[in-house]
């Protein structure tokens, strides 16, 4: 008996589904085979009686597609309008993958799209997307990634587990957070009270030794995460001795990859464009999972426990704290609250026995370091790590140099730039010292004075409280005088309150404290003010300076 139309249709696209599973079925080997080679691609035609053209083009479709669908025509996969990867285009990623990225020359993702480009442009095909790449390094896996371009050793150091992160390779995994301290400091002045400071921690997961840290009276910003990194990474040995802290702290490197939650701090452009630039690789935990930064958390608990014992304790919640009266016992100040912090990490917490190893995290950082034979990779430039993660804005050059919150910046080696054509110019601040813009340069990090020297040195927030106060003063126009006119009057008010308020002696140590920080730019008394820039003059491509970099 015939069938009917209603009852064919059904069976039709069943067959089709049958056949899309069939041909993913065989498609998969070749796809997860960077090294397949023709005689593979013939066979499988064969087996699903096609030619070996039409395999080619499964292939590229499969390879946009992603589905099951993807590879029967008609069904899902292209569609009229889009272009189809040409097959000779999904061999030219294959071959660029496995001879180039999955190499112990480990270029990187974008290197590899470049390549990529170079080659098709070669043969005149078009450029696959940024997209279609990333899935074909997705469907490698990572650990297999991970075991082409660095070994066997570092493809087994990482493993995710449901909860968890299981790591053995020292500087092979990081986490990194920030917490307000347990504890009250106060004016090194006055002694009188200023609230709780900030503190940054970064903690090596597979050892558990603590890397390195920042104390600041500012919030959790890229700078901060710049400062803790730039601590773990460099060697501490003379910082140490400087504050009078005789305990070892040797741990230091860079990190294969930093584990972060999901902050704006290290969402921002500034934290991916430096780890990047440093080969780390980043990876935030999910959202809503804070288990999977149980590390770092639980290192952050321990460090807040011990403070409790510290006079102006705040501890963990009100009911703990009892009667306890936080501010009237505070008398640490920022300075010296971080000398006890840098001591208590290198002197106790890095030498505890640590319950989940039985054995201090000193001690198994060179223990799985002689193991291993792990020699902590350094930075090639280790004074830039102090730029690497500051903010980075784009600005246009003119005759006057450039502007940035309506204040002018000015050195003569902007001349040759301006001369040469260039007209956009991406420059890093400090928002805890806008007296200068830093550009890098082959010869090394050069910085962008005020035009005004005799301008003092502000921050991002001294600025924004300035022109806070012109706007309530009904300025209508902002300019550079005017700014720096509200940031004295500011000033004045600082001085004037700090007796007072709280906040207002924080302020005045947070600038005290940027100050600390910041090294100077260096001044002349001879140097000859700033003229504008003259196209038509002779320039000199070494003028300027390049900044010293003062390790944290």
């Amino acid at each position: 008996m015939a069938r009917t139309g209603a009852s064919h249709e059904p069976q039709s696209e069943e067959r089709r589904w049958d056949l899309a599973v069939a041909r993913q079925r065989e498609l998969r080997p070749l796809l997860d085979n960077p090294n397949r080679t023709r005689a593979e691609v013939e066979a499988a035609a064969q087996r699903l009686n096609v030619h070996t053209a039409t395999v080619y083009r499964l292939l590229a479709r499969y390879a946009v597609g992603e589905t099951a669908q993807a590879v029967v025509t008609g069904v899902g996969g292209w569609k009229g309008g889009r272009p189809r990867l040409h097959a000779r285009v999904i061999e030219l990623i294959d071959m660029a993958v496995e001879r180039l990225f999955l190499d112990r020359q480990a270029i990187s993702k974008a290197q590899l799209g470049r390549e990529i480009a170079r080659r098709c442009a070669s043969e005149s095909m078009a450029m696959p997307s940024r997209s279609v790449i990333s899935r074909r390094l997705q469907r490698i896996g990572e650990r297999e990634q991970v075991r082409r371009r660095k070994g066997p050793g570092a493809a087994e150091a990482v493993t995710m587990r449901p909860g968890s992160l299981t790591v053995t390779q020292p500087n092979a995994v990081w986490q990194i957070d920030h917490s307000p301290a347990d504890v009250i400091l106060v004016d090194a002045d006055s002694r009188a009270p200023i609230g709780r400071p900030w503190v940054t921690l970064v903690i090596d997961v597979a050892s558990r030794v603590v890397t390195g840290l920042y104390v600041s009276l500012d919030p959790p910003s890229v700078v901060s995460v710049g400062m803790a990194l730039q601590h773990a990474i460099l060697p501490k040995d003379e910082a140490l001795a400087e504050r009078g802290i005789s305990a070892e702290w040797p741990a230091f490197g860079l990190p294969e990859l930093v584990h972060t939650d999901n902050g704006s701090d290290f969402r921002s452009r500034s934290f991916s464009h430096a780890c990047s630039n440093l080969g780390i690789e980043t990876d935030r935990r999910p959202v809503g999972a804070p288990r999977y930064g149980g590390h770092i958390e639980r290192l952050i608990g321990s460090v807040m426990s011990e403070m409790h014992l510290l006079p102006g304790a705040t501890f963990s919640n009100v009911a703990a704290r009892g009667d306890y009266a936080s501010d009237a016992a505070a008398i640490m100040t920022i300075d010296e609250f971080e000398v006890w912090l840098r001591r208590f990490v290198a002197g106790d917490y890095n030498r505890r026995i640590h319950a989940s190893l039985s054995a201090p995290p000193l001690e198994t950082w060179r223990r799985l370091c002689s193991e291993q034979a792990v020699t902590p990779r350094q930075p090639l430039d280790p004074e830039g790590l102090a730029v690497a993660f500051l903010p980075r804005i784009s600005r246009t050059i003119t005759r006057q140099g450039v502007s940035f919150h309506h204040v002018r910046y000015y050195e003569p080696f902007l001349a040759p730039l301006f001369d040469s054509g260039l007209r956009r110019i991406e420059l890093a601040y400090d928002p805890r010292d806008l007296s200068r813009l830093l550009v890098e340069t082959p010869q090394g990090v050069r910085a962008l004075r005020y035009r005004n020297l005799t301008r003092p040195p502000m921050s991002l927030w001294e600025l924004r409280a300035a022109r806070r106060r012109l706007r309530a003063e009904g300025r209508a126009q902002v300019d550079e005088a005017a700014l720096f006119a509200a940031r004295e009057a500011n000033g004045a008010l600082v001085a004037t309150a700090a007796r007072e308020s709280r906040r207002i002696r924080r302020e005045s140590v947070r600038r005290e404290r940027h100050r600390a920080e910041v090294k100077p730019a260096p001044t002349a008394e001879d140097e000859i003010p700033p003229e504008p820039i003259d196209v038509g003059a002779p320039t000199n491509p070494t003028s300027g300076f390049v900044v010293e970099i003062e390790p944290w």
